[in-house]
């Protein structure tokens, strides 16, 4: 008997242990229909990535009994060799004023991607522009809007910077830097890093729903605040500015680490980088999510920069889990609580099919609104006015009970 009552009570447990796992998320998803079993992809869209956060602990897949189901995390880097090897790399210094710092750089690789700049340790930080050549006549830019903030050796006097860019073929490559009449950098040398990388063939951009803009020009700086739909993720933003033919700015990208933030308010820094009439106003970066972000452009004695528009998209990120064929999934998402899972599914990475199928999911929902719907219960008027009219006829039969002792007591005490 005491086995059986023991059996008893850890099968009424049963729930309380699914419940855990589901307890804490906010909103959930259903997933579609699994028609075959196996590995299927899913991709984070801007309306998911809003109620994710940036390290992406608290989603979970969940089947028909409200377990969790393993899965991998994809992102969009490229993945390298844990080995590298830095060479160096045939320079020259061809400029070297308080203007401008200039060196020329000959390859020695068929296919570059990095350049690393050998500086003697500073604290200062300076904006650099890079192209590449065949023939040292004709160049070609790359980036023009690279920030050089070196991070001193603790150990060491020098610190290698390495500016990596996409794979180009060019026999020559140009750095020039803009010390805007300040003492330049002391360049050591200039190295190449060598390592494997493999690209995301999944990697792409996922833009953002559109955006709404509020500019306010004050003084030397132009303030503009930048209201996203929703919070979500991004770790590109592209902007389109006028007003002015020929410019180059410096501006500053803020997040709000509070509700209480304005223009004079904006927040913590979250990167700084240069704006050009020739560049692609395109820029990479930290991942980030917030809803409200806020712009500063400094015009120093110019005319005001009009942005007409920003432009947020985040690299995709996309999960992989095997899903069996006839049973039901779905996604729960948004807990602060949460941390990441530890699966064994992230040791089997390598094992895993090259090509994935996606699976979409549904229409984002409160939990809350997880609940079965009540069919309510038929009015039966009769019934109510029949129980009222049963409670008073106990009621009149205990008062008439009341008053009939009472008159047998009034009666026994005159005798």
């Amino acid at each position: 008997m005491k086995k059986k009552w023991i059996n008893l009570l850890l099968f009424s447990l049963i729930p309380f242990c699914c419940s855990a796992q589901t307890d804490g998320y906010k909103f959930y998803s259903k997933l579609d229909s699994i028609n075959t079993s196996g590995f299927y992809n899913i991709e984070f869209t801007p309306e998911l990535s809003a109620h994710v956060k940036t390290d992406y602990s608290d989603i979970r897949i969940i089947n028909s009994n409200n377990k969790w189901v393993p899965h991998l995390l994809h992102a969009p880097w490229y993945e390298q060799t844990s080995h590298q090897a830095a060479y160096d790399q045939k320079f020259s210094i061809i400029e070297n004023s308080k203007v401008n710092t200039g060196i020329l750089i000959e390859s020695g690789k068929n296919i570059s991607s990095n350049i690393g700049l050998v500086i003697t340790n500073t604290a200062a930080e300076r904006f650099c522009t890079l192209s590449g050549s065949d023939d040292k006549e004709n160049w070609f830019v790359i980036n023009d809007s690279i920030l050089l903030n070196p991070a001193s050796s603790e150990n060491e006097t020098e610190n290698i910077f390495r500016i990596n860019f996409p794979p180009t073929s060019y026999r020559f490559y140009k750095v020039v830097i803009h010390n805007n009449y300040k003492d330049p950098f002391n360049i050591k040398g200039v190295v190449e890093y060598s390592s494997t990388e493999i690209r995301d063939p999944l990697r792409k951009l996922n833009d953002n729903p559109a955006v709404l803009l509020q500019q306010k020009d004050s003084g030397k700086i132009s303030y503009i605040k930048i209201t996203q739909q929703q919070p979500y993720q991004f770790d590109n933003i592209s902007l389109q500015l006028s007003g002015v033919k020929y410019y180059k700015r410096k501006i500053d990208l803020f997040i709000p680490y509070t509700d209480n933030h304005a223009f004079s308010n904006p927040g913590q820094l979250l990167q700084s980088f240069s704006v050009s009439n020739n560049s692609t106003l395109k820029y990479t970066v930290p991942l980030s999510k917030a809803s409200v972000l806020y712009v500063l452009i400094y015009n120093e004695d110019n005319l005001p920069l009009t942005v007409k528009e920003v432009k947020t998209a985040c690299s995709n990120h996309y999960i992989t889990a095997y899903l069996d064929s006839g049973n039901n999934y779905s996604l729960i998402i948004d807990n602060e609580d949460a941390v990441l899972a530890n699966y064994d599914l992230s040791k089997l990475n390598s094992k895993l099919p090259d090509s994935i199928p996606y699976l979409q999911f549904g229409k984002i929902t409160p939990q809350a609104e997880n609940i079965l719907p009540v069919t309510p219960e038929k009015k039966n008027n009769w019934l109510l006015w029949s129980a009222i009219a049963a409670a008073l006829l106990i009621l009149l039969f205990f008062t008439y009970k009341m008053l009939k002792e009472v008159d047998k007591r009034k009666q026994h005490d005159h005798l």
